[in-house]
């Protein structure tokens, strides 16, 4: 994908009383939540399995469909824990066509004894592929979990030019 992010990073508390509404659409390929102020909170690809169960995260909010259109810079709004932004800013250090074990990516975040922290604020991560946590397998050379499945992580790889001929497919 060609956008480029602006990150802000936001606590789940503040987001709710700050946001108790948010919109959601489409634009092209792209399944989006926007506040009302147009910060991307979550982003996910059409072509992913299920790509409407993005919504299912803001049960608690009032979302409201409307078109969409998302420009070439995106604001985003990223709600979560400290850590969580700490591993959601190492995973855009991951050069495009590479991938790190999530102990190296742990080790870059100066936490190599939360592995599994680590790996589960990966797995948060609310606005993929811009974020690309799919570029994060696990030690053994295998491809690890993707909220969108197995297919969708291995064909972000293959088109980003990863060798995914040397990835264990299976998890």
């Amino acid at each position: 994908m060609a956008n480029q992010i602006s990150p802000e990073f936001i606590s789940k508390e503040t987001f709710f009383k700050t946001y108790p509404t948010l919109y959601y659409g489409t634009d092209g390929g792209w399944l989006a939540v926007v506040t009302p102020d147009e910060k991307v909170c979550a982003l996910a690809s059409r072509t992913f399995p299920d790509s409407h169960n993005l919504l299912k995260r803001y049960k608690k909010h009032t979302l409201i469909e409307k078109k969409i259109s998302l420009p070439e810079k995106l604001a985003c709004l990223l709600v979560g824990t400290p850590l969580q932004h700490q591993v959601w800013m190492a995973l855009l250090e991951i050069p495009q066509g590479e991938t790190w074990s999530y102990q190296q990516l742990a080790n870059y975040v100066q936490r190599p004894k939360a592995v599994r922290a680590v790996a589960n604020a990966v797995g948060a991560n609310p606005i993929s592929p811009l974020i690309p946590c799919h570029r994060v397998i696990r030690n053994n050379g295998r491809i690890g979990g993707y909220y969108w499945g197995s297919e969708a992580k291995l064909r972000l790889l293959q088109e980003e030019g990863v060798d995914i001929s040397t990835l264990k497919t299976f998890l």
